[in-house]
Protein backbone atom coordinates (compact mmCIF):
# COMPACT_ATOMS: atom_id res chain seq x y z
CA UNK A 1 0.00 0.00 0.00
CA UNK A 2 1.72 3.34 -0.62
CA UNK A 3 1.17 5.87 1.71
CA UNK A 4 -1.23 7.88 -0.26
CA UNK A 5 -3.02 5.28 0.12
CA UNK A 6 -2.50 4.47 3.91
CA UNK A 7 -3.36 8.21 4.50
CA UNK A 8 -6.70 8.42 2.73
CA UNK A 9 -7.99 5.58 4.97
CA UNK A 10 -7.10 6.75 7.71
CA UNK A 11 -9.13 9.75 6.38
CA UNK A 12 -12.08 8.01 5.45
CA UNK A 13 -12.16 6.73 9.25
CA UNK A 14 -11.69 9.79 10.66
CA UNK A 15 -14.11 11.18 8.65
CA UNK A 16 -16.22 8.25 10.06
CA UNK A 17 -15.97 9.06 13.43
CA UNK A 18 -16.48 12.80 12.69
CA UNK A 19 -19.25 11.69 10.66
CA UNK A 20 -20.81 9.33 13.19
CA UNK A 21 -19.94 10.47 16.71
CA UNK A 22 -18.97 7.27 17.55
CA UNK A 23 -15.45 7.05 19.36
CA UNK A 24 -13.48 4.39 17.65
CA UNK A 25 -13.67 3.95 13.86
CA UNK A 26 -11.60 0.67 12.64
CA UNK A 27 -10.95 -0.04 8.85
CA UNK A 28 -10.37 -3.95 9.24
CA UNK A 29 -9.01 -6.23 6.66
CA UNK A 30 -10.93 -9.65 7.88
CA UNK A 31 -9.96 -12.95 5.89
CA UNK A 32 -12.82 -15.49 4.98
CA UNK A 33 -12.01 -17.68 8.64
CA UNK A 34 -12.97 -14.41 10.51
CA UNK A 35 -9.05 -13.44 11.32
CA UNK A 36 -8.46 -9.83 11.00
CA UNK A 37 -4.76 -9.26 10.15
CA UNK A 38 -4.56 -5.19 9.88
CA UNK A 39 -6.57 -2.56 10.61
CA UNK A 40 -6.50 1.80 10.68
CA UNK A 41 -7.88 3.50 13.44
CA UNK A 42 -9.22 6.85 14.18
CA UNK A 43 -8.22 7.87 17.16
CA UNK A 44 -5.05 6.39 15.88
CA UNK A 45 -4.47 3.04 17.42
CA UNK A 46 -1.80 0.05 16.80
CA UNK A 47 -3.56 -3.33 16.90
CA UNK A 48 -2.89 -6.63 17.07
CA UNK A 49 -4.18 -9.49 15.30
CA UNK A 50 -7.70 -11.04 16.46
CA UNK A 51 -10.35 -13.19 15.41
CA UNK A 52 -13.85 -12.11 14.81
CA UNK A 53 -15.12 -15.80 13.36
CA UNK A 54 -17.20 -16.07 16.65
CA UNK A 55 -18.16 -12.69 17.33
CA UNK A 56 -21.70 -12.46 15.34
CA UNK A 57 -21.14 -9.77 13.65
CA UNK A 58 -21.01 -11.55 10.49
CA UNK A 59 -24.09 -13.01 10.89
CA UNK A 60 -26.15 -9.74 11.68
CA UNK A 61 -28.45 -8.08 9.34
CA UNK A 62 -26.35 -4.45 9.25
CA UNK A 63 -28.90 -1.69 8.01
CA UNK A 64 -26.72 1.12 8.70
CA UNK A 65 -27.75 1.58 12.21
CA UNK A 66 -26.06 0.78 16.01
CA UNK A 67 -26.87 -2.37 17.35
CA UNK A 68 -26.41 -3.04 20.67
CA UNK A 69 -23.17 -4.25 21.59
CA UNK A 70 -24.24 -6.78 23.91
CA UNK A 71 -25.53 -8.69 21.38
CA UNK A 72 -22.19 -9.70 20.29
CA UNK A 73 -19.11 -11.70 21.60
CA UNK A 74 -16.06 -8.92 20.66
CA UNK A 75 -12.78 -10.04 21.31
CA UNK A 76 -10.45 -8.37 23.81
CA UNK A 77 -8.12 -6.63 21.38
CA UNK A 78 -11.56 -4.53 20.52
CA UNK A 79 -12.27 -3.81 24.26
CA UNK A 80 -8.62 -2.47 24.91
CA UNK A 81 -8.74 -0.25 21.86
CA UNK A 82 -12.27 1.10 22.58
CA UNK A 83 -10.78 1.20 26.69
CA UNK A 84 -14.35 -0.44 27.90
CA UNK A 85 -16.97 -2.65 26.81
CA UNK A 86 -18.58 -0.73 24.00
CA UNK A 87 -22.27 0.34 24.29
CA UNK A 88 -23.05 -0.02 20.56
CA UNK A 89 -21.61 -1.68 17.64
CA UNK A 90 -22.12 -0.42 13.87
CA UNK A 91 -20.22 -2.70 10.82
CA UNK A 92 -20.34 -1.46 7.34
CA UNK A 93 -19.18 -4.36 5.15
CA UNK A 94 -16.42 -3.39 2.33
CA UNK A 95 -15.41 -6.85 1.19
CA UNK A 96 -12.03 -6.43 -0.38
CA UNK A 97 -10.28 -8.80 -2.91
CA UNK A 98 -9.04 -11.81 -1.00
CA UNK A 99 -10.58 -10.73 2.36
CA UNK A 100 -14.31 -10.88 1.83
CA UNK A 101 -14.98 -10.30 5.27
CA UNK A 102 -13.21 -7.04 5.52
CA UNK A 103 -14.95 -3.67 6.41
CA UNK A 104 -15.88 -0.43 8.73
CA UNK A 105 -16.12 -0.95 12.56
CA UNK A 106 -17.86 1.94 14.74
CA UNK A 107 -17.83 1.31 18.36
CA UNK A 108 -19.67 4.09 20.65
CA UNK A 109 -18.87 3.22 24.63
CA UNK A 110 -22.71 4.01 25.34
CA UNK A 111 -25.78 3.23 23.77
CA UNK A 112 -26.97 6.66 22.91
CA UNK A 113 -28.80 7.73 19.77
CA UNK A 114 -26.74 7.66 16.52
CA UNK A 115 -25.58 11.48 14.81
CA UNK A 116 -27.84 12.73 12.01
CA UNK A 117 -25.22 11.70 9.66
CA UNK A 118 -24.41 8.26 10.26
CA UNK A 119 -26.88 6.67 7.45
CA UNK A 120 -24.40 8.37 5.58
CA UNK A 121 -21.23 6.60 6.18
CA UNK A 122 -21.86 3.09 4.64
CA UNK A 123 -21.47 5.38 1.44
CA UNK A 124 -17.72 4.72 2.12
CA UNK A 125 -17.86 1.58 1.81
CA UNK A 126 -16.62 1.11 -1.40
CA UNK A 127 -13.91 3.28 -0.86
CA UNK A 128 -12.66 1.55 2.20
CA UNK A 129 -13.50 -1.42 -0.20
CA UNK A 130 -11.04 -0.20 -2.56
CA UNK A 131 -8.11 1.25 -0.31
CA UNK A 132 -8.64 -2.17 1.56
CA UNK A 133 -7.48 -4.18 -1.56
CA UNK A 134 -5.02 -2.08 -2.37
CA UNK A 135 -3.36 -2.66 1.29
CA UNK A 136 -3.81 -6.32 0.38
CA UNK A 137 -1.98 -6.19 -3.16
CA UNK A 138 0.73 -4.06 -2.11
CA UNK A 139 1.17 -6.67 1.15
CA UNK A 140 1.72 -9.54 -1.17
CA UNK A 141 3.88 -7.73 -3.76
CA UNK A 142 6.27 -7.18 -1.05
CA UNK A 143 6.11 -10.23 0.23
CA UNK A 144 6.54 -11.75 -3.19
CA UNK A 145 9.27 -9.37 -3.64
CA UNK A 146 11.72 -10.29 -0.77
CA UNK A 147 10.95 -14.01 -1.74
CA UNK A 148 12.51 -12.84 -5.14
CA UNK A 149 15.68 -10.73 -3.37
CA UNK A 150 16.08 -13.74 -1.00
CA UNK A 151 16.14 -16.46 -3.91
CA UNK A 152 18.00 -13.81 -6.15
CA UNK A 153 20.57 -14.16 -3.52
CA UNK A 154 20.45 -17.35 -2.12
CA UNK A 155 20.66 -19.64 -5.59
CA UNK A 156 24.32 -20.94 -6.03
CA UNK A 157 24.61 -18.65 -9.31
CA UNK A 158 25.50 -15.51 -10.59
CA UNK A 159 22.41 -13.65 -12.02
CA UNK A 160 21.90 -10.92 -14.11
CA UNK A 161 18.38 -9.72 -14.95
CA UNK A 162 17.64 -7.13 -17.76
CA UNK A 163 14.66 -5.29 -17.54
CA UNK A 164 11.95 -5.79 -20.34
CA UNK A 165 12.57 -2.56 -21.25
CA UNK A 166 16.23 -2.90 -21.65
CA UNK A 167 16.54 0.17 -19.29
CA UNK A 168 17.40 -1.34 -15.61
CA UNK A 169 18.95 -4.57 -14.56
CA UNK A 170 20.11 -6.22 -11.15
CA UNK A 171 22.74 -8.14 -10.54
CA UNK A 172 23.04 -10.73 -7.40
CA UNK A 173 26.02 -10.52 -5.19
CA UNK A 174 28.11 -13.65 -6.82
CA UNK A 175 27.59 -12.00 -10.64
CA UNK A 176 28.66 -9.04 -8.87
CA UNK A 177 31.99 -10.75 -8.29
CA UNK A 178 32.67 -12.03 -11.54
CA UNK A 179 31.94 -8.54 -12.67
CA UNK A 180 34.12 -6.61 -10.20
CA UNK A 181 31.08 -4.27 -9.23
CA UNK A 182 28.32 -3.57 -6.86
CA UNK A 183 25.23 -5.43 -6.38
CA UNK A 184 21.53 -4.65 -6.72
CA UNK A 185 20.06 -2.41 -9.38
CA UNK A 186 21.52 -0.60 -12.45
CA UNK A 187 20.84 1.10 -15.44
CA UNK A 188 21.02 -1.91 -18.30
CA UNK A 189 24.13 0.05 -20.17
CA UNK A 190 26.22 0.10 -17.01
CA UNK A 191 26.78 -3.07 -16.75
CA UNK A 192 27.29 -4.24 -20.55
CA UNK A 193 30.96 -2.73 -19.84
CA UNK A 194 31.85 -5.40 -17.12
CA UNK A 195 30.34 -8.33 -18.71
CA UNK A 196 31.75 -7.51 -22.05
CA UNK A 197 35.21 -7.09 -20.09
CA UNK A 198 34.78 -10.57 -17.67
CA UNK A 199 34.07 -12.18 -21.29
CA UNK A 200 37.27 -10.81 -22.84
CA UNK A 201 39.03 -12.24 -19.76
CA UNK A 202 37.79 -15.80 -20.52
CA UNK A 203 40.36 -17.86 -22.20
CA UNK A 204 37.75 -18.95 -24.89
CA UNK A 205 36.75 -15.13 -25.71
CA UNK A 206 36.89 -15.62 -29.84
CA UNK A 207 34.46 -18.47 -29.27
CA UNK A 208 32.25 -16.75 -27.26
CA UNK A 209 32.33 -13.51 -29.13
CA UNK A 210 31.54 -15.59 -32.59
CA UNK A 211 28.33 -16.81 -30.98
CA UNK A 212 26.70 -14.00 -28.93
CA UNK A 213 27.19 -11.91 -32.40
CA UNK A 214 24.14 -13.76 -33.31
CA UNK A 215 22.70 -12.24 -30.57
CA UNK A 216 22.38 -8.88 -31.84
CA UNK A 217 18.95 -7.95 -33.44
CA UNK A 218 17.09 -11.54 -31.62
CA UNK A 219 15.10 -10.63 -28.88
CA UNK A 220 14.56 -14.53 -27.96
CA UNK A 221 18.31 -15.69 -28.45
CA UNK A 222 18.80 -17.97 -26.13
CA UNK A 223 22.30 -20.22 -25.38
CA UNK A 224 24.16 -22.14 -22.73
CA UNK A 225 27.97 -21.71 -23.50
CA UNK A 226 31.15 -22.94 -21.17
CA UNK A 227 32.93 -19.61 -20.00
CA UNK A 228 37.03 -20.33 -19.00
CA UNK A 229 38.45 -18.41 -17.06
CA UNK A 230 41.84 -19.91 -15.97
CA UNK A 231 41.17 -23.08 -14.09
CA UNK A 232 37.51 -22.01 -13.48
CA UNK A 233 34.64 -22.78 -16.08
CA UNK A 234 31.01 -21.28 -15.77
CA UNK A 235 28.20 -22.66 -17.59
CA UNK A 236 26.56 -19.32 -18.86
CA UNK A 237 22.85 -19.83 -19.30
CA UNK A 238 21.02 -16.76 -21.46
CA UNK A 239 17.89 -16.93 -22.39
CA UNK A 240 14.67 -14.44 -22.53
CA UNK A 241 12.39 -14.38 -19.61
CA UNK A 242 9.55 -16.70 -19.92
CA UNK A 243 10.54 -17.29 -23.49
CA UNK A 244 9.62 -13.53 -24.71
CA UNK A 245 12.23 -10.87 -24.69
CA UNK A 246 10.28 -8.17 -24.43
CA UNK A 247 9.83 -9.88 -21.06
CA UNK A 248 13.32 -8.75 -20.29
CA UNK A 249 16.57 -11.63 -20.13
CA UNK A 250 18.10 -13.77 -17.97
CA UNK A 251 21.91 -14.75 -17.56
CA UNK A 252 22.57 -17.71 -15.52
CA UNK A 253 26.60 -17.85 -14.30
CA UNK A 254 27.41 -21.30 -12.70
CA UNK A 255 30.49 -22.64 -11.78
CA UNK A 256 30.86 -26.14 -13.05
CA UNK A 257 34.47 -26.31 -12.21
CA UNK A 258 34.02 -29.12 -10.01
CA UNK A 259 31.41 -31.09 -12.08
CA UNK A 260 33.91 -30.89 -14.95
CA UNK A 261 36.88 -32.22 -13.18
CA UNK A 262 34.74 -35.04 -12.01
CA UNK A 263 33.41 -35.64 -15.10
CA UNK A 264 36.88 -35.59 -16.48
CA UNK A 265 37.97 -38.00 -14.09
CA UNK A 266 35.24 -40.31 -14.43
CA UNK A 267 36.37 -40.67 -17.78
CA UNK A 268 39.81 -41.37 -16.95
CA UNK A 269 39.11 -43.74 -14.75
CA UNK A 270 36.57 -45.62 -17.51
CA UNK A 271 39.18 -45.65 -19.74
CA UNK A 272 42.53 -46.45 -17.40
CA UNK A 273 44.03 -49.55 -16.47
CA UNK A 274 44.16 -48.41 -12.67
CA UNK A 275 47.39 -50.27 -11.48
CA UNK A 276 49.66 -48.72 -14.19
CA UNK A 277 47.59 -45.58 -15.61
CA UNK A 278 48.04 -46.43 -19.07
CA UNK A 279 45.06 -46.86 -21.13
CA UNK A 280 42.63 -49.59 -20.45
CA UNK A 281 41.92 -52.62 -23.44
CA UNK A 282 38.57 -51.25 -23.82
CA UNK A 283 39.85 -47.39 -24.26
CA UNK A 284 42.51 -48.99 -26.50
CA UNK A 285 39.84 -50.99 -29.11
CA UNK A 286 37.51 -47.75 -29.14
CA UNK A 287 40.36 -45.99 -30.44
CA UNK A 288 42.36 -47.80 -32.26
CA UNK A 289 39.10 -47.97 -34.57
CA UNK A 290 39.07 -44.12 -34.77
CA UNK A 291 42.51 -43.99 -35.77
CA UNK A 292 42.71 -46.87 -38.63
CA UNK A 293 39.56 -45.24 -39.67
CA UNK A 294 41.44 -41.61 -40.19
CA UNK A 295 44.26 -43.52 -41.71
CA UNK A 296 41.82 -45.41 -44.27
CA UNK A 297 41.10 -41.67 -46.05
CA UNK A 298 44.76 -41.67 -46.93
CA UNK A 299 45.57 -45.30 -47.23
CA UNK A 300 47.80 -44.79 -44.72
CA UNK A 301 49.84 -48.03 -43.09
CA UNK A 302 48.91 -48.87 -39.20
CA UNK A 303 51.30 -51.21 -36.98
CA UNK A 304 50.50 -53.18 -33.97
CA UNK A 305 53.01 -54.03 -31.41
CA UNK A 306 52.44 -56.84 -28.40
CA UNK A 307 54.22 -56.35 -25.63
CA UNK A 308 54.68 -59.00 -22.82
CA UNK A 309 57.44 -59.14 -19.93
CA UNK A 310 59.29 -62.28 -20.14
CA UNK A 311 59.57 -64.55 -16.53
CA UNK A 312 56.58 -62.10 -14.87
CA UNK A 313 54.97 -65.00 -12.56
CA UNK A 314 58.73 -65.93 -10.85
CA UNK A 315 59.43 -61.76 -10.62
CA UNK A 316 55.90 -62.14 -8.41
CA UNK A 317 56.69 -65.27 -6.73
CA UNK A 318 60.41 -64.07 -5.91
CA UNK A 319 59.48 -60.53 -4.75
CA UNK A 320 55.84 -60.88 -4.31
CA UNK A 321 52.91 -59.50 -5.81
CA UNK A 322 53.38 -56.17 -4.74
CA UNK A 323 56.89 -55.50 -6.21
CA UNK A 324 55.48 -57.18 -9.31
CA UNK A 325 52.60 -54.33 -9.64
CA UNK A 326 55.31 -51.85 -8.91
CA UNK A 327 57.37 -53.32 -12.06
CA UNK A 328 54.41 -53.33 -14.03
CA UNK A 329 53.90 -49.32 -13.18
CA UNK A 330 57.68 -48.99 -14.28
CA UNK A 331 57.48 -51.21 -17.61
CA UNK A 332 54.32 -48.83 -18.55
CA UNK A 333 56.18 -45.93 -17.80
CA UNK A 334 59.33 -46.87 -19.80
CA UNK A 335 57.31 -47.65 -22.66
CA UNK A 336 54.94 -44.59 -22.62
CA UNK A 337 58.06 -42.83 -22.76
CA UNK A 338 59.56 -44.32 -25.68
CA UNK A 339 56.91 -44.12 -28.20
CA UNK A 340 55.58 -40.72 -29.54
CA UNK A 341 52.76 -38.81 -28.15
CA UNK A 342 50.60 -39.68 -31.24
CA UNK A 343 51.29 -43.44 -30.84
CA UNK A 344 48.81 -45.37 -28.37
CA UNK A 345 49.74 -47.99 -25.81
CA UNK A 346 47.76 -49.70 -23.51
CA UNK A 347 47.14 -52.06 -21.28
CA UNK A 348 46.17 -55.18 -22.62
CA UNK A 349 46.06 -57.59 -19.82
CA UNK A 350 48.01 -59.08 -17.07
CA UNK A 351 51.38 -58.56 -18.15
CA UNK A 352 51.06 -57.67 -22.19
CA UNK A 353 50.67 -54.18 -23.38
CA UNK A 354 49.78 -53.33 -27.00
CA UNK A 355 50.78 -50.09 -28.97
CA UNK A 356 49.42 -49.02 -32.26
CA UNK A 357 51.40 -46.72 -34.58
CA UNK A 358 49.77 -44.71 -37.03
CA UNK A 359 51.18 -43.87 -40.40
CA UNK A 360 54.41 -45.76 -39.70
CA UNK A 361 57.30 -46.69 -42.50
CA UNK A 362 57.43 -49.86 -43.02
CA UNK A 363 60.96 -49.83 -41.71
CA UNK A 364 60.25 -47.46 -38.45
CA UNK A 365 58.26 -50.40 -37.03
CA UNK A 366 61.11 -53.28 -36.05
CA UNK A 367 63.14 -49.95 -34.49
CA UNK A 368 60.22 -48.73 -32.55
CA UNK A 369 59.57 -52.11 -31.27
CA UNK A 370 63.47 -52.64 -30.33
CA UNK A 371 63.21 -49.27 -28.91
CA UNK A 372 60.44 -50.82 -26.20
CA UNK A 373 63.04 -53.53 -25.56
CA UNK A 374 65.76 -51.72 -24.57
CA UNK A 375 63.94 -49.09 -22.76
CA UNK A 376 63.30 -52.42 -20.40
CA UNK A 377 66.49 -54.85 -20.27
CA UNK A 378 68.88 -51.77 -20.44
CA UNK A 379 68.48 -50.92 -16.68
CA UNK A 380 66.97 -52.90 -14.22
CA UNK A 381 63.61 -51.57 -12.58
CA UNK A 382 64.46 -50.79 -8.58
CA UNK A 383 61.47 -51.54 -6.18
CA UNK A 384 62.60 -50.86 -2.23
CA UNK A 385 65.99 -50.88 -3.04
CA UNK A 386 66.06 -54.20 -4.73
CA UNK A 387 67.18 -53.73 -8.61
CA UNK A 388 65.87 -56.35 -10.57
CA UNK A 389 66.56 -57.35 -14.22
CA UNK A 390 63.49 -56.78 -16.47
CA UNK A 391 63.09 -57.81 -20.11
CA UNK A 392 60.05 -57.72 -22.51
CA UNK A 393 59.27 -59.50 -25.94
CA UNK A 394 57.65 -57.14 -28.54
CA UNK A 395 55.66 -58.97 -31.73
CA UNK A 396 54.87 -56.57 -34.57
CA UNK A 397 52.83 -56.71 -37.63
CA UNK A 398 52.24 -53.97 -40.05
CA UNK A 399 49.73 -53.11 -42.66
CA UNK A 400 47.85 -51.05 -44.88
CA UNK A 401 44.99 -48.86 -43.51
CA UNK A 402 42.29 -49.45 -46.97
CA UNK A 403 38.34 -47.70 -46.88
CA UNK A 404 35.84 -49.76 -44.65
CA UNK A 405 38.56 -52.49 -43.29
CA UNK A 406 39.36 -50.85 -39.90
CA UNK A 407 38.49 -53.38 -37.65
CA UNK A 408 38.84 -56.75 -40.16
CA UNK A 409 42.73 -54.95 -40.45
CA UNK A 410 42.73 -54.31 -36.53
CA UNK A 411 41.86 -58.16 -35.95
CA UNK A 412 44.19 -59.72 -38.11
CA UNK A 413 47.17 -57.09 -36.86
CA UNK A 414 46.74 -58.02 -33.07
CA UNK A 415 46.41 -61.69 -34.34
CA UNK A 416 49.50 -61.47 -36.57
CA UNK A 417 51.38 -59.60 -33.43
CA UNK A 418 50.65 -62.21 -31.13
CA UNK A 419 51.77 -64.68 -33.19
CA UNK A 420 55.34 -62.97 -33.49
CA UNK A 421 55.41 -62.51 -30.36
CA UNK A 422 54.86 -65.97 -29.58
CA UNK A 423 57.65 -66.68 -31.78
CA UNK A 424 59.95 -64.39 -30.02
CA UNK A 425 59.09 -65.69 -26.43
CA UNK A 426 59.80 -69.54 -27.45
CA UNK A 427 62.90 -68.18 -29.24
CA UNK A 428 64.30 -67.43 -25.94
CA UNK A 429 63.03 -63.97 -25.25
CA UNK A 430 64.49 -60.59 -24.95
CA UNK A 431 63.60 -59.84 -28.61
CA UNK A 432 61.59 -58.42 -31.26
CA UNK A 433 59.97 -60.24 -33.68
CA UNK A 434 57.84 -58.86 -37.24
CA UNK A 435 55.28 -60.94 -38.69
CA UNK A 436 55.19 -60.79 -42.64
CA UNK A 437 53.14 -57.38 -43.63
CA UNK A 438 49.43 -58.35 -44.85
CA UNK A 439 46.80 -55.95 -46.13
CA UNK A 440 42.76 -55.52 -46.01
Amino acid sequence: MTRSDSDALAALCHFAQLASGADRVMAIDIEADGRATWAVSSPTLSFSGFNLARSGIFEHDWRGEPVEAAAFRLPSAILHALGGTPGSVLYIPSPSHGAPLSGLLLLWRHASAPAPMTQQVPMLAASVARLLSARREAAREVIVRNQFEDLFESVPAGIVLIDGDGVGAAINERAAELMACAPGRHRAAEIAGPMRALRQRCDNHAELDQAYARQMGDVNFASKLNWTLGERTFEVDTHPVRGNGEHGRIWLFTDVTADLLMAAELRRLASSDPLTGVPNRRHFEECSAQIIAAREAQGHAVAVLMVDVDHFKKINDTHGHPVGDEVLKAVARRCREALRDRDLFARFGGEEFIALLSAPVIDEVPVAAERLRHAIAAEPITVAGVRIPVSISVGGAIGEALPGGDQPLLEELVARADEALYLAKTEGRNRVRMAEPVTA
